[in-house]
């Protein structure tokens, strides 16, 4: 008969712990397993601790111990529950994991659906409100004010080409030829405008507002001293002509004539500072 070496527990069988206190038992006390032979015992299938054969309840836990017969068997039992039940977990886990990857594509579903309809509103909303209309007649309004900021008229090319074939049947029709030379300058026909302008001068030099509105086509055309010179000759017929001053400031301004241009923004004033000219003139002067 053995006793534990630790509280002196009576030990009827062969253990490897006291049953009592848990203290390890020495080999001395258990010479068969000294020896290296297998012994049989009840593994308990709560904690997997071993137990002798002739234990009811498990010395670690106190589980009941029942239906294992050899250490063979118990121990086969023991790691065979210990894999079904890593199987079970695995397969619980499986089927979580499925389970919330099925969750996760019905959301994307959901929201996908919910931002299709919330687009299809958006849309049905811009078309009552009339914002595609809008921004269609925004584009068409851009290209008609790009057709007229290149000069492109269509009335006033239909009656260019009414004045013109007048002309080639009476070219001495100077007042057709005016008005021409006008049409052809809103068209930006620079070129044509002033030999048209030229023709009409030569058998009506005096004419003030001719020889400015020639000078505005030598301006735009870039050749600042012919514009010059076609304005101030206009002054010599009409000195007091506030349109030419304006005109002549504003030109000697491109070509950075800075003082001369100064000097005919203050004659544009003094003329009539309350007309749109004489405003204009007075604005000018404050900005530069």
């Amino acid at each position: 008969m053995n006793y534990c070496a630790q509280c002196g527990y009576k030990l009827e069988g062969e253990f490897r712990f006291c049953p009592n206190c848990g203290f390890e038992l020495k080999s001395s006390n258990n010479s068969a397993a000294a020896e290296g032979n297998i012994k049989e015992v009840i593994i308990c299938k709560n904690c997997g601790e071993e137990n002798s054969l002739d234990s009811i309840n498990c010395f670690s836990c106190g589980v009941p111990l029942k239906g294992h017969k050899n250490s063979k068997q118990a121990s086969g039992k023991f790691e065979d529950k210990k894999n079904n039940q890593k199987k079970s977990d695995d397969g619980e886990f499986t089927k979580r994991g499925n389970i919330k990857s099925e969750e996760k594509i019905l959301d994307n579903k959901k929201i996908l659906i919910i931002s299709s309809f919330v687009v299809i509103v958006f849309v049905i909303a811009l078309l009552i409100t009339g914002v595609f209309e809008s921004g269609v007649q925004s584009n068409m309004t851009q290209v008609n004010n790009q057709s007229n900021a290149s000069g492109v008229n269509l009335e006033n090319m239909n009656e260019i080409t009414d004045l013109e074939n007048k002309l080639k049947a009476n070219p001495d029709d100077m007042e057709a030829t005016l008005h021409l030379a006008h049409l052809q300058q809103d068209s930006k026909l620079f070129e044509k405008a002033i030999s048209n302008y030229k023709k009409y001068l030569e058998k009506n030099p005096e004419n003030a507002d001719a020889l400015v509105d020639m000078g505005i086509c030598f301006y735009n055309l870039g050749d600042y001293k012919s514009a010059i010179n076609e304005m101030e000759s206009a002054l010599k017929y009409q000195p007091k002509h506030q349109i030419a001053c304006l005109n002549l400031g504003i030109v000697n301004l491109a070509a950075q004539n800075i003082a001369e241009s100064k000097k005919w923004f203050k004659k544009t004033v003094e003329l009539n500072p309350n007309s749109e000219a004489g405003k204009r003139a007075q604005e000018l002067l404050t900005s530069h």
